[in-house]
């Protein structure tokens, strides 16, 4: 990708947030909040991600499970991560089922095989 190809345009909502310093910038509203993320349950989920990656290989996640699996793994991790198994890190694993079901949704709609969603098509 050379850099003709890059675009040289920064976006612009047309709104703007002044701060006190007197510095402005373009709106926020619907971008997401990044900052308020919890840092600390990030870390967790890459080194969830990194485990898998040298299990399953990388990006294995990202040629489509069916949503049915992360439902019934993320599920089954937090009933154990409830009833207070200790051989793995259950709520870690609940939240990057639960985390990979959520991007899918959005990413890879067609793969959700859920009940629900199939009596709705």
């Amino acid at each position: 990708m050379g850099e003709e190809s890059i675009k040289r345009i920064i976006k612009d909502s047309g709104e703007r947030t002044e701060f006190s310093s007197g510095a402005v910038r373009d709106m926020h509203a619907g971008k997401g909040r990044m900052d308020l993320l919890p840092l600390t349950a990030i870390i967790e989920l890459s080194k969830h991600c990194e485990e898998g990656a040298m299990k399953y290989g990388e990006h294995n996640v990202d040629k489509g499970i069916p949503q049915h699996s992360f439902v019934d793994s993320g599920m089954r991790h937090l009933v154990k991560y409830m009833r207070g198994d200790m051989d793995e890190n259950h709520l870690r694993a609940a939240c990057w089922n639960l985390m990979w079901a959520l991007n899918q949704s959005i990413e890879k709609p067609e793969l959700n095989d859920l009940i629900w969603n199939q009596k709705q098509k």
